[in-house]
């Protein structure tokens, strides 16, 4: 398993701890479906879109899916700015 760091520099929020977020996430600029993990040792938890999430439920959690679905790590509070993206659209779960 890939060691990650706890940090990372952000352009816009400086040195924050991090989250990770699918691919969908990062490049939507309103995310279609936010969903979260109950579990993360990360300032936040592993994040996905409504695609990932389906694929998800098909097929359970693998390290196909993950790698799949392309996770990044991101800032915490550009995390917390995706999800609020989400929720205002009413995609967030």
């Amino acid at each position: 398993m890939v060691q990650l760091p706890r940090l990372v520099k952000c352009e816009q929020h400086g040195t924050q701890g991090i989250g990770l977020v699918c691919r969908h996430i990062l490049s939507a600029e309103v995310p279609d479906g936010f969903f979260w993990s109950d579990d993360s040792d990360q300032a936040r938890p592993d994040a996905w879109c409504n695609d990932c999430e389906e694929k998800l439920l098909k097929d359970e959690f693998s390290e196909g899916w993950y790698e799949q679905a392309g996770f990044q790590a991101i800032c915490a509070l550009c995390w917390d700015a995706a999800k609020v993206r989400a929720e205002a659209a009413g995609t967030a779960e």
